[in-house]
């Protein structure tokens, strides 16, 4: 091929990727504000507390320092909900990874014990290791100390079980579940609901929430007006309810750097929730109601662990949260697709912590992603089992295959469209698309948040933000991309050590929507 004729060639492609991300993003800003002209509005808001039975269920799983915080928060919340009560769920695990931390933790030296390297430890074990190291004298830290420093620190079991003890009166509504088994999040939750003796399933959810959830009074109000709403259409409550999230940092981090990182990959990941998330819960719900035309699925449910709500006799019907994949909740969603149940998404979104370091945000990233890769085993499970059809599992696994796909290539399609902006050779029209691009994924929905919070931002705040978006979005599939490099070379994606780090911010009981 001449020199020419490459030149032409890669002009077209360069041309072809620009224009897929522009309209991907200009779509995808057209979703945002589709969904903020639809969610927290005024109008929105519970006029009167309507009746709802919610049981509240928290796996709990290295969580010591946030137990006294969530039953402070939750137990004065649901006493507005007569019947409702409160699971706090610790498991078994805990005290075997602590065996496994010790065996990790033998041989280490001081500049070892870092939050980096040993992310599943808080603060004050790290600080204990480090100081029974300086005791022995010795260059690294042996097998036996590592051990008796980490059993010297109380378990979330043994925590909850002294939370509860201390308080001034036996509370039926507080109750705490110890998971003996193995199994993570999933069994965890399930063996919780085993234990629930609910008076009219047809009428209570199981709700699930993190030990680092705040959903406000507003919130629940907002849930029961937005049920009693459904029933009052439908003739019944519906049977699951997601209660999406925006995500907000607290600037934990050191280094300015860290902070703005964060802040922005906090900010992208609201916006998949408003782009993506919700109104793909919006469209399956919709398509899920109505007479299939044709022998195919109506779309593909995507559940998140995190406030969602499910009518106790569905979560029995369906066998509970699924317990063979890595996670859950996605995996969840694909079950709910298969049994045609319809996922409401409420107009009201609620906040939760991000990340607030960038080893944090790695691994959250990673872990997140196994859900994509769990897929492929929903659709060999269920089709055994007589859940949907070959076309069924085949229409899903394509959904996943492309949502998968969508998010390997974020970082990838960003970081292309920067380079044609920022290259000095790049023809004009390539260059204007690209542009176009970057400003769909962080210009304009950044103003629009904005908007939509009534604080229009200044130019330098635009700046500001557009830039701290831009880098959550170029880190955005790091963790996906490690998740399948570890898989290649470990050749399991199972791990002894559940996936998930220490948390070590105290979640933030703001109502002020700050999603900087």
């Amino acid at each position: 091929m001449s020199r020419r004729g490459r030149k032409s060639l890669w002009r077209s492609t360069t041309w072809w990727i620009a224009v897929a991300v522009a309209a991907r993003n200009l779509n995808g800003h057209r979703q945002v504000r589709r969904t903020l002209a639809w969610a927290d509005q005024p109008g929105n808001r519970a006029a009167e507390v309507e009746s709802m039975v919610l049981h509240v269920v928290i796996p709990v799983l290295r969580e010591q320092q946030q137990i006294s915080a969530a039953l402070a928060w939750f137990v004065p919340l649901l006493r507005g909900f007569p019947g409702s009560t409160l699971t706090l769920v610790s498991t078994a695990r805990e005290e075997h990874e602590r065996w496994h931390l010790a065996a990790r933790l033998t041989g280490v030296t001081a500049t070892d014990l870092t939050v980096e390297r040993f992310p599943q430890l808080s603060n004050a074990e790290l600080a204990a290791l480090a100081e029974a190291l300086t005791s022995t004298g010795e260059g690294s830290l042996p097998d036996a100390v590592a051990a008796e420093v980490l059993s010297g620190f109380p378990t979330t079991a043994d925590v909850i079980t002294a939370e509860l003890a201390r308080r001034t009166a036996s509370d039926p509504m507080v109750r705490h579940t110890h998971y003996e088994g193995e199994g993570r999040k999933a069994a965890q939750v399930n063996a919780a609901v085993e234990q629930l003796a609910t008076v009219d399933a047809g009428q209570e959810y199981i709700a699930v929430y993190d030990v680092d959830s705040r959903p406000s009074r507003e919130l629940l109000e907002q849930t029961a007006q937005f049920l009693a709403s459904k029933r009052a259409q439908d003739g019944e409550l519906p049977r699951v309810v997601q209660q999406s999230a925006r995500f907000a940092t607290q600037g934990a981090a050191d280094s300015w750097w860290e902070r703005g990182l964060c802040r922005g990959a906090a900010r992208a990941q609201t916006l998949w929730t408003l782009r993506r998330e919700i109104p793909n819960l919006r469209r399956y719900a919709g398509a899920a109601r109505r007479p299939n035309t044709i022998r195919s699925l109506p779309g593909l449910a995507q559940t998140v662990g995190h406030g969602l709500l499910v009518r106790a006799d569905v979560f029995r019907a369906v066998g509970g949260l699924p317990t063979f994949t890595v996670l859950d909740d996605v995996a969840f969603g694909y079950r709910l697709t298969l049994g045609g149940i319809p996922v409401e998404s409420l107009p009201f979104t609620t906040t939760v912590p991000a990340a607030e370091h960038l080893s944090e945000l790695l691994a959250q990233g990673e872990r997140w992603f196994q859900s994509y890769l769990d897929y492929p085993k929903c659709a060999a499970r269920w089709h055994a089992e007589g859940h949907g059809s070959r076309l069924d599992h085949t229409t899903a696994l394509t959904i996943g295959t492309y949502r998968g796909m969508a998010w390997l290539l974020v970082s990838p399609a960003t970081a292309a469209c920067l380079a044609l902006v920022l290259g000095p050779r790049t023809h004009l029209p390539v260059r204007a698309a690209a542009a176009t691009a970057l400003w769909a994924a962080t210009v304009a929905p950044a103003r629009a948040l904005a908007a939509a919070e009534g604080r229009p931002l200044t130019a330098r705040e635009t700046a500001v933000r557009s830039a701290e978006t831009l880098a959550g979005l170029l880190l955005k599939s790091v963790g996906p991309l490690t998740t399948l490099g570890r898989w290649a070379v470990t050749g399991t994606r199972h791990s002894v050590l559940a996936p998930k780090s220490n948390r070590r911010t105290t979640p933030s009981t703001t109502t002020d929507r700050e999603f900087a």
